[in-house]
């Protein structure tokens, strides 16, 4: 439309929150096309329930013979564990280990990824890994810190008392005014304020897990975000016969760069061999077919030793006669 004054009015909107899912078929010598998911009374083709399985509509049901690829992202509980060998050293004395753990479920804001449950490792450490300082502080309206007019919660405080040591960033938890010269317009505060290693704002906790609950190694915080290489988030099957499987990692690999093939996700690296299909260097490689279900598993590493993995596997199944 070509206008330079359009005017409209919506009598009607919906927001649709889609399933995160790509269904894609192609029928025997045609290009792959792209299923629409989701329900039937808006039209979608199909729809992918939690068992999990690909339902087909009867207005749309693949031919035979039709090939169809679905891909998708798994989920699960994201979880960390963050150490940091600095304050390990600091406390340990004597007999003391210097070791402190702590194990929390980050409440507010949630955790999405396990990124986020490391930056809150890494907070926690920051506040933690030193003396929290909270007080209450008197005055007369007239001698608000900073000459400030007003003071509210939330308002940032920076607090020097020689006399204790202190000297810290602090923010205003509660103010508490009681009005002794309505004539004159004189009040008294009492703020009371706390840094955010005795009472955090940034984030709630619950600490009632278990340490059973945490299946997942350690990180030194100065290797956090230096830790893992890309997740093969675009790996595909690009043919398959009746005894081989060709695939596309999806990304070019760095020099010295190898993914590693398995048949079930555990056991990765150099020095396990139990579960190996094979180590490839190059993007596309072949992988044998032992039956017409199977499932493939990788993950990429760099060249430095020890080797820095992916995070997550990319998982590829397949379920075609023989």
């Amino acid at each position: 439309m070509n206008s330079t004054n359009l005017h409209c009015s919506i009598a009607f909107t919906r927001l649709l929150r889609l399933a995160n899912v790509e269904v894609r078929s192609a029928r025997p010598g045609e290009a792959y096309r792209t299923r629409l998911v989701g329900s039937r009374s808006d039209g979608a083709e199909c729809r992918v329930t939690g068992d999990p399985a690909v339902q087909f509509f009867p207005q749309s049901l693949p031919i035979e013979g039709e090939e169809i690829v679905v891909r998708y992202r798994g989920s699960g509980e994201s979880l960390t564990r963050v150490k940091d060998a600095a304050s390990v050293a600091a406390e340990k004395s004597g007999f003391d280990d210097g070791v402190r753990g702590a194990l929390c479920e980050a409440l507010v804001p949630p955790p999405y990824t396990s990124v986020d449950c490391e930056n809150a490792a890494l907070a926690l450490l920051d506040d933690t890994a030193r003396c929290g300082w909270s007080g209450e502080y008197e005055t007369w309206s007239d001698f608000l810190p900073g000459n400030a007019v007003d003071i509210l919660p939330g308002d940032g405080l920076q607090v020097t008392a020689p006399s204790r040591g202190a000297n810290f960033q602090a923010y205003v938890r509660e103010v508490e005014i009681e009005i002794l010269d309505l004539a004159g317009e004189h009040s008294r505060y009492t703020i009371r304020f706390a840094d955010e290693a005795a009472d955090s704002l940034s984030f709630k906790l619950d600490s009632t897990g278990s340490a059973g609950d945490l299946d997942v190694d350690a990180v030194e915080r100065t290797q956090l975000g230096n830790s893992f290489v890309s997740d093969l988030t675009d790996a595909q099957v690009t043919a398959i016969t009746s005894t081989t499987v060709s695939i596309d990692a999806g990304t070019n690999l760095g020099p010295g760069w190898v993914i590693e093939v398995r048949t079930s996700d555990f056991g990765w690296g150099i020095e396990n061999d139990r579960n190996l299909l094979g180590r490839f260097g190059s993007r596309t490689f072949t992988l044998p077919r032992l039956g017409p279900a199977q499932t493939y598993f990788l993950r990429q590493h760099d060249a430095s030793s020890p080797a820095k993995y992916s995070r997550f596997s990319s998982a590829l199944h397949i379920d075609k006669p023989l």
